[in-house]
């Protein structure tokens, strides 16, 4: 007779699935905001040079500034698009996850988890990319069992999503990529973070955030930017 498990495990592949498609058919869709298609396209700079951040702005000029700005690093230009935008509107979901990315990424881990959680309250069906934020939070700070927790709640369906259902050459996604690519290599699994830190890399080239992964990872190991990709 089938494990509650194994009755369980289907219905969180397809939520999961679910969840991360609608988002990436969202970011993908057509729009007439100019800085919002850059984004999209991985063309930071550009992002951030057409996008509006006057007091008119609208909510996806400042939202699509603020996501340039983090992959540029400009993490105090993104910290104070995203507080302006959050002062406007308290439940934005993308908004407070894309706070905790730049907390994150400023090192401010307190502040990063905290707003990882306001996102979790308001968008239920963000659940799989913030347990994997969460668990590359952890890793950040040193909580390597915690990490490794969050981690293997999604790893299954996370990289079946990434393999398949996404796939590279999505720059808004590259992100997962880089994260998973950290979380694998702190496992000792060097094949799959070699696959991941490629795929992360060629999804969006003008980011700056993949080289300093990049970088990270291969000074611990030399020669895991050279693996092929499991098949």
């Amino acid at each position: 007779m089938p494990s509650l498990e194994g009755l369980l495990l289907p219905g969180l592949l397809v939520l999961l699935a679910a969840g991360a498609v609608g988002l990436w058919a969202t970011l993908r869709q057509p729009s007439g905001n100019t800085a919002l298609q850059a984004l999209g396209e991985g063309r930071f700079a550009a992002a951030l040079a057409a996008a509006r951040t006057d007091d008119r702005a609208s909510r996806d000029d400042l939202y699509a500034a603020a996501v340039a700005a983090r992959h540029l690093l400009a993490l105090d230009r993104a910290r104070e698009l995203l507080d302006r935008l959050l002062a406007r509107d308290p439940a934005d979901g993308e908004a407070w996850l894309e706070r905790g990315l730049t907390a994150t990424w400023a090192g401010d881990f307190d502040g990063a988890e905290r707003a990882f959680q306001q996102a979790g309250v308001l968008r239920s069906d963000l659940l799989e990319s913030l347990t994997l934020h969460r668990a590359w939070l952890a890793l950040r700070r040193g909580d390597r069992q915690g990490a490794r927790r969050l981690f293997g709640e999604i790893e299954a369906p996370l990289e079946n999503k990434l393999r398949s259902d996404l796939g590279s050459g999505e720059p808004l996604f590259a992100e997962w990529f880089l994260q998973a690519a950290d979380l694998w290599a702190d496992a000792g699994d060097e094949e799959r973070a070699a696959w991941a830190r490629r795929e992360g890399r060629a999804s969006a080239p003008e980011s700056r955030l993949a080289p300093v992964a990049m970088d990270r990872d291969v000074a611990t190991d030399p020669g895991a930017g050279a693996q092929p990709p499991l098949q």
